[in-house]
């Protein structure tokens, strides 16, 4: 039998307005517990104009591709910020899943790189 192995991380959620850039704002962090399924971090070439000769370079960015699985006590939503292992992670979805008696089990969660 699978046991929920929870791993600490942090949220916060998404507030209604904005900053005076534009860019959302979130309330403070709280902390919770995942288990992760997929947590990729890696570095993607990315071509970059190197000066203004028009010579081209190469930049790397990071990425990350994560699927973590929350409990149902925790009160996730599209927007949100995930933070796990110093990676800051935005909420693109969250399914629930119920378990065989039809009851709320756990939250699957896919999040990207916050950008």
């Amino acid at each position: 039998m699978a046991l929920f192995a929870p791993t600490p991380c942090t949220f916060k959620t998404m507030d209604e307005e904005t900053d005076e850039f534009g860019q959302p704002t979130f309330g403070p962090a709280r902390p919770a517990k995942c288990a992760v399924v997929k947590f990729l971090v890696g570095r993607e070439k990315t071509s970059v104009r190197a000066d203004s000769s028009g010579s081209r370079g190469n930049a790397e960015e990071i990425t990350a591709d994560a699927r973590l699985l929350f409990p149902p006590a925790t009160k996730i939503l599209i927007g949100d910020k995930v933070t796990l292992f110093d990676v800051d992670l935005r909420v693109l979805n969250f399914t629930p899943r119920l378990s065989v008696a039809g009851r709320l089990d756990h939250y699957q969660v896919d999040l990207e790189r916050w950008a």
